[in-house]
């Protein structure tokens, strides 16, 4: 492959999300010189490690760690590294979303991506070379899913597998060669819960329910990072709150062909404290909860919960993935009275924009409903990268307390400063 300056920026673009690289000794030179090549290129590029030559480390070390971040969307690929490469390979497809493969040719680094979406190269620095190692890795970042209906379908068998490994998804070809459905066609439905993404309020600390605010920007960008990371994903519903700033999420996610509105997935009425900051409000009334003292002339925390069950009860109603797009504090209540708490546990359950959460049942036990995942966020830069702010200054526990009061958390029985 030429390595030409044209190349290096469609990686450069290609590669805009983060890429996060881990070997063991075995790969450690070759490691360090695919980092150099990455970031010339001008690619952001985090080192899992190991960060120093050491002939005893343990590849899992280094690889499962990567394969983490990856699964949670922290970076958006991986390339993994020991002596041969099978090892690291072995341990990154322990982790559910990784999809990892030793590679030593250029057809199958664009074909492993285009037909099933590979996220993490793995590579032999005991196998290739620098020059071929470098070829082989500017082809998988420069190609890209392609989408095809018989590649979704065989990507969704392989999730099943993660998702589901006490239960035989796949059976053996009956007698007409067909595969049979799954055991239990009827399991309880599974929400995908995604908060939408940045406006001007939400990264000010404002109280935004009524007021139909945009996206920025940025919470745009933010958003668009779960487009790739659901379309393998088979949704049988999506309900969006009639918001602007979630029907756009929607859109920007790819769903908003399908997407039905849902009065019931509009945040929280503030009413009097529309467009006010917590801080602000307890100015005036110290102590205050929204989820436990609610809004003058808005809602009541009564109303909201009242609102989160019938929007529950609809929802034991139907079958399959069930993609909700709606707002943070409202989805803090539905976490709650899904795993059916009082509202005012809501204030345990904050949400980041443009993150995702799953809602659904324990398989070995049904009847009990559980938190599968909360708060995942998409890769992408941070706020506080394109624009400084005093807010950005603080040491990283003052602001996560900073937000959480702002959103309507109760932090008086703890003080950030005595975390410091």
């Amino acid at each position: 492959m030429k390595d030409d300056l044209a190349c290096q920026l469609r990686i450069a673009l290609k590669t805009s999300n983060v890429i996060g690289i881990a070997s063991d000794h075995g790969g450690h030179e070759l490691k360090d010189y695919l980092t150099k090549r990455l970031r010339e290129a001008g690619a952001k590029v985090i080192d899992f490690g190991n960060h120093q030559l050491d002939p005893d480390d343990d590849y899992p070390s280094f690889v499962v760690p990567l394969a983490h971040a990856l699964a949670a969307g922290r970076v958006g690929c991986g390339v993994a590294i020991c002596g041969s490469g099978v090892g690291a390979g072995i341990v990154a497809n322990k982790v559910p979303g990784v999809r990892a493969c030793l590679i030593h040719d250029h057809f199958s680094a664009h074909q492993g991506v285009e037909d099933d979406d590979l996220n993490m190269i793995c590579l032999g620095g005991l196998v290739v070379g620098h020059a071929l190692a470098w070829e082989l890795l500017m082809t998988f970042l420069t190609a890209e899913f392609s989408g095809k209906e018989r590649h979704r379908r065989r990507l969704r068998k392989v999730m099943e597998l993660e998702n589901r490994p006490s239960r035989n998804v796949i059976s053996p070809p009956n007698n007409a060669g067909d595969i049979d459905p799954p055991d239990d066609p009827t399991a309880p439905p599974r929400i995908f819960f995604i908060r939408h993404g940045e406006t001007e309020w939400t990264f000010t600390g404002q109280h935004t329910g009524r007021t139909d605010i945009p996206l920025t920007a940025l919470g745009e960008d933010e958003v668009r990072g779960w487009g790739q990371r659901l379309a393998n994903i088979p949704f049988e519903s999506v309900l969006t709150s009639p918001r602007q700033r979630a029907r756009r999420t929607c859109e920007l996610v790819g769903l908003g062909d399908d997407a039905e509105t849902e009065p019931d997935l509009a945040e929280w009425d503030y009413g009097d404290y529309e467009g006010i900051r917590s801080v602000d409000i307890r100015k005036e009334r110290p102590g205050w909860s929204v989820f436990g003292d609610g809004c003058p002339n808005g809602e009541s925390p009564e109303e909201v919960a009242a609102r989160a069950d019938r929007l529950i009860a609809r929802l034991r109603t139907m079958e399959g993935n069930i993609a909700l797009f709606s707002h943070g504090q409202f989805g803090g209540v539905l976490a709650a009275r899904w795993l059916g708490l009082s509202i005012v546990e809501a204030q345990h359950f904050t949400l980041g924009t443009a993150s995702l959460s799953i809602l659904s049942n324990n398989p070995h036990h049904p009847e009990v409903s559980v938190i599968e995942l909360w708060n995942a966020l998409p890769h992408g830069v941070s706020r506080a990268a394109l624009a400084p702010h005093p807010h950005h200054q603080m040491p990283m526990i003052q602001r996560a307390f900073q937000q959480w009061e702002n959103e309507g958390g109760n932090t008086s029985a703890v003080k950030p400063s005595e975390l410091l």
